[in-house]
């Protein structure tokens, strides 16, 4: 009989966000979430650096996008909302030039690092 271990990693999947579980079983090491995602070590490392610059990049367009959502509204609101909101798209654009200047220099992990024999 294979003996299995299960323990609940405090992270979610890169793909879902469903939780994620540790499966041991004798020399295998897999991470499967809830939905049923299965990696290796690397792979799981590789598609959570992945998900991340996903998320920074979104992050970035939908602070850009402020901009054109406060014209196409521009006939809509009162003159002075407007002033308001054009000054916080302009504050929006600086975040969002300070995020594309994070996802640059973003690193993703470096397999070699992680790779260790396992008993």
């Amino acid at each position: 009989m294979r003996s299995t271990s299960r323990t609940l990693i405090e992270a979610t999947c890169p793909d879902c966000r469903g939780p994620l579980t540790l499966i041991r079983t004798e020399g295998l090491i897999e991470i499967r979430c809830l939905v049923g995602h299965l990696y290796t070590p690397a792979g799981l490392l590789q598609t959570h650096s992945e998900t991340q610059e996903r998320a920074i990049w979104a992050a970035v367009l939908a602070l850009e996008e402020a901009a054109v959502m406060v014209e196409a509204l521009a006939d809509f609101v009162s003159p002075e909302a407007l002033t308001s909101l054009r000054l916080q798209a302009v504050k929006k654009a600086g975040q969002a030039a300070r995020l594309r200047e994070v996802v640059q220099e973003l690193e993703p992990f470096r397999m070699e690092e992680l790779v260790r024999p396992t008993s």
